[in-house]
């Protein structure tokens, strides 16, 4: 059976009898199941923090755990891929979420699923780059990494949105184990539809998986799930003062030491020296974690304001997904037209993504108030998800073009320590922390000032003078973070941008041929 595809847009995995129109749209279909995959979702947070008897921040640690795993597969992506056949890969990758769903609903321990969560989030994107692997050449035939990554955001991030609001009617009107149960059933789909469909099909000889650094893909997913239980539980546990923050301290310091010994001995690390040493890669998550703390407005301070303040009930909350779902869409197409038609800088993108993301805060500053219309939310969400989407194309893009291949997956694990591990936590806990403390000194002034002879109910008053502080604290908080969004976008300005850059996309001949004189 040959290696090479001659027709690049006739998908050769599988069988003869399966027409040529639909191979492209049944990839499309296996990858939307897999956005429909993981191992917890939002939408549940709150039932199942009753039904299980774990907190929020449980539920959340879970969540980063596994965007932690997702991250750690970009590593390990192509020697997968050139091992396994892709029907094989898609059968592996549907059949261990088939498990993580059935496992979760049933097990109330917190570490089990933690683990189960980060195997979910590995496997969730295996079958993710196994699908959006093999029709690059469908989506843009000159391999327009651009125009790729834009499809990419456009497919991903609308599956996962639609999912996310299909699941939280689901949570509403019934359980949330109903979530797993349909998120078995897709996964079952793809499972069925890859072994009636497809064959045992190779586009490139098989390389062993022989000198891949198990340890040490382990030692990092170490390092960055004690950070994120340091972010996320410190609050919880007073920081310091608890044994457990000082242990997952400890186990950060201990497993990032190792790791870094490993990485100046070992032929072959996990991640190389030379993709910290990349050019412009401590920039880009310098860039990313900057994004990520302006972006917690929207996880801490506006769900603060919807649900406190405006007493939305959950399908209101839920239903405005829906406008950062169109600015994301907006983005994707912005970005593409942008890159590959009129050949706009990437600065100038991110220049652009960032503008949008300061506004949101901007116009968030100005409309808070205990009676607005939820029209005049429509706007910020919409450019709040339209910013954050064109900030990942352009950063995305802009690592592919100045890192050298051979280290590019591994610059993506790298940037997603950043951008799905540490910086989402971190900037949560920032902003909660800063809630609270301004909250305290506001109740305290606020409750100095109360007059007696005000003929309102005692029963109301601390009600009434938590709503006012609550309020001033938002605003407060807004406030600074459009100066710190200034700031941000003044040092954008003044960065240098390498030019000339070049958004092609290797050929799978030409990566195969990198990975193999690497190994």
């Amino acid at each position: 059976m040959s290696y090479e595809q001659n027709n690049p847009f006739r998908l050769l995995a599988f069988k003869e009898w399966v027409p040529d129109k639909l191979r492209f749209w049944i990839y499309i279909l296996f990858l939307a199941c897999f956005q429909f995959s993981n191992g917890m979702y939002f939408a549940s947070m709150g039932q199942m923090s009753g039904d299980l008897s774990i907190t929020n921040n449980d539920v959340m640690m879970m969540s980063h755990a596994l965007l932690t795993g997702l991250t750690m597969y970009f590593t390990v992506a192509f020697r997968m891929k050139f091992r396994f056949p892709n029907r094989t890969n898609l059968l592996i990758a549907s059949s261990v979420l088939i498990i993580c769903n059935i496992l979760v609903p049933n097990i109330s321990s917190v570490p089990v699923l933690t683990v189960i969560c980060y195997i979910a989030g590995f496997f969730r994107l295996y079958g993710t780059f196994e699908c959006l692997s093999n029709i690059i050449p469908k989506i843009t035939p000159k391999n327009n990494y651009a125009v790729f990554l834009s499809f990419v955001f456009f497919i991903v991030i609308g599956c996962i949105q639609v999912f996310d609001i299909i699941s939280a009617h689901i949570v509403y009107y019934y359980n949330w184990r109903y979530v797993h149960y349909m998120a078995i059933g897709t996964l079952i789909t793809v499972f069925t539809g890859a072994y009636i469909l497809m064959r045992p099909f190779r586009i490139m000889p098989m390389m062993p998986l022989y000198g891949i650094d198990w340890t040490g893909m382990f030692l990092w997913s170490i390092f960055i799930l004690s950070l994120i239980f340091t972010a996320q539980y410190g609050e919880q546990f007073n920081w310091l003062s608890s044994i457990y923050i000082r242990a997952a301290i400890g186990f950060a310091f201990i497993s990032l030491a190792l790791s870094i010994w490993r990485m100046n001995y070992l032929r072959h690390p996990f991640l190389e020296k030379k993709a910290f040493t990349a050019r412009n890669v401590w920039n880009l998550l310098l860039l990313f974690m900057l994004m990520s703390i302006l972006l917690s407005t929207q996880h801490v301070l506006q769900n603060i304001y919807t649900s406190e303040i405006m007493h939305y009930d959950y399908i209101t909350g839920i239903n405005l997904k829906w406008f950062g779902f169109a600015g994301a869409i907006l983005a994707a197409v912005f970005s593409c037209y942008t890159i590959a038609k009129l050949k706009w800088s990437l600065k100038l993108l991110l220049f652009i993504g960032m503008s949008s993301v300061v506004l949101y805060i901007i116009y968030m500053y100005f409309i808070i108030s205990p009676d607005i219309n939820i029209h005049k939310l429509y706007i910020p969400l919409i450019l709040c998800g339209f910013g954050h989407i064109t900030i990942f194309i352009a950063l995305t893009v802009y690592a592919q073009a100045t890192v050298p291949f051979k280290n590019y997956f591994q610059v993506l694990t790298i940037l997603g320590f950043i951008r799905t591990g540490l910086a989402s936590p971190l900037g949560d806990a920032i902003y909660s922390h800063a809630m609270k403390a301004s909250m305290s000194n506001h109740l305290a002034t606020l409750g100095s000032n109360v007059n007696p002879a005000i003929q309102i109910p005692y029963s109301e008053i601390p009600a009434i003078i938590i709503s006012e502080a609550m309020l001033i604290s938002l605003k407060e908080l807004f406030g600074y973070s459009v100066i710190f969004g200034i700031v941000v976008l003044i040092a954008i300005a003044g960065s240098r941008f390498k030019k000339d850059i070049s958004m092609k996309i290797p050929s799978m001949l030409e990566k195969y041929k990198t990975f193999a004189k690497k190994f």
